[in-house]
């Protein structure tokens, strides 16, 4: 009988690979392709029905599929190329993730760890041991230890002495960092006042030097830690309204110790004071000129208590003096002459209880009482002179009283005006800036 012709080898091997594979079976795609083995040791001759199942694989059937032969090792298929990038893509485009940093490690994370007290004071000591100075980490542990040693003496409320060791080896350190001025401000915190300035002296924090030692003499006591008080009961009786008695417990400090601050503080002070002779309020378009300075003097110079602004005016035209009990109008030489009360002035003549005062054609209305002379220029009605004539001063013109004694001037305790929107429960000293409200006015104090 004519056997069929045989068919082509790959066509064979495809067929029996499908017709003897079954669920389960596991055929790599690559991979050498392994000669069939036929159980008579002959070649291959087609599917002739000879094979005999030798029991190497469930669906094998004495045959080998690659995936079951154990010579076989799939190899794992190679990345693709990455695309070439063109000029362009590598200036603009998306740069590659950069190397990954070296990982620090705090150096001080694990002793903060430890409890507040000695144990974390000597593992910052040991630490400082094992690093070399002026390396960064060395650096970090010594502002980390001085942070330590000042929040530890400060919560406690100990004398950062107890520790010296530990200061001085925090000190060296800081000094080995850079930082003269922290080393400094242990050292003087322990006693070590020289080293302390000659460190505060390198690092130029002669201010810091100043404020440190400050500290320690207030601690210690003596004539700055009087001047402190001083400066805090000044501060009080400011607040309270009492002006006199903070003055001069504010004065008793700078003369206790010349502090900056309690120097420019006092200075603040008597600049805001009223003249001696005197205080100036102004409401509105109105003002009063109050004085207690005699003799008062009428002229176009600026130092006159009544300025007149004329060129007719002398600079020093006439004064008015006190004599037993009686204002005295005299001329001082003018050069355009003098009337009072339309008579021309012939010497010191006494004033009436009202009139006029003509100085070379320019006319003053005054009034006189027992508590006050009033001068009004008529060039400017509506700025009045008050020159007092006894200590307190109430007139209808203010509406409130005020005292003049010893060149300063103080608003009267009455209860009828209020001195910075505050109740005047006590005589108070005036500065300039103060208002004082009366009858729905408000007075501005001005030098």
């Amino acid at each position: 009988m004519a056997r069929e012709p045989r068919q082509p080898v790959g066509r064979r091997l495809w067929r029996r690979r499908r017709r003897r594979s079954e669920p389960g079976d596991v055929v790599a795609p690559l991979g050498p392709i392994l000669p069939a083995v036929d159980d008579d040791g002959g070649g291959d001759d087609g599917d002739d029905g000879d094979e005999v199942d030798d029991g190497a694989h469930p669906g094998a059937r004495g045959r080998f599929t690659l995936a079951t032969d154990p010579r076989y090792r799939p190899q794992p298929a190679p990345p693709p190329p990455e695309p070439k990038r063109g000029l362009f893509a590598r200036l603009f485009g998306k740069k590659p993730p950069p190397e990954p940093a070296y990982l620090h490690v705090d150096p001080v994370a694990d002793i903060l760890a430890l409890p507040r007290g000695a144990a974390r004071l000597d593992a910052f000591e040991r630490r400082l041991n094992e690093l070399a100075p002026g390396t960064p980490d060395h650096r970090l542990v010594a502002l980390a230890f001085h942070k330590e040693l000042v929040a530890l003496v400060t919560d406690a409320g100990i004398d950062l002495s107890l520790f010296e060791g530990r200061v001085q080896a925090c000190a060296a350190a800081l000094i080995a960092a850079g930082e003269d001025e922290k080393a400094g401000g242990l050292f003087a915190r322990i006693g070590r006042r020289h080293q302390a300035a000659e460190l505060f002296a390198r690092a130029g924090a002669i201010e810091a030097l100043e404020e440190t030692h400050a500290e320690l003499a207030f601690a210690e006591g003596g004539a700055r830690f009087d001047a402190r008080l001083a400066f805090e009961r000044f501060e009080s009786l400011f607040l309270v309204g009492r002006r006199d008695e903070a003055l001069q417990s504010l004065e008793r400090a700078v003369q206790l110790w010349d502090n900056p601050i309690y120097v420019e503080v006092l200075a603040g002070f008597r600049s805001r004071l009223p003249a001696a002779h005197g205080v100036t309020l102004s409401a509105g378009g109105d003002t009063v000129r109050l004085t207690s300075r005699y003799p008062l003097v009428l002229g176009r110079s600026e130092d006159s208590a009544v300025r007149i602004d004329s060129p007719l005016v002398s600079r020093a035209h006439v004064d008015i003096q006190r004599r037993a009990g009686e204002l005295v109008l005299n001329d001082l030489v003018s050069s355009g002459g003098t009337l009072l009360d339309g008579t021309p002035l012939r010497g010191p003549t006494p004033l009436s209880a009202a009139g006029t005062i003509d100085l070379a054609g320019v006319v003053v209305d005054y009034e006189v009482s027992a508590a006050r002379l009033l001068i009004r220029p008529r060039l400017r009605p509506r700025e009045v002179t008050l020159g007092m004539r006894s200590e307190v001063l109430d007139d209808p013109l203010l509406g409130f009283a005020v005292r003049i004694d010893g060149g300063r001037v103080r608003l009267v305790a009455d209860g009828r005006a209020r001195l910075n929107a505050d109740n005047v429960r006590l005589d108070t000293l005036l500065l300039v800036g103060d208002r004082i409200v009366v009858s729905g006015r408000t007075w501005t104090v001005s030098a």
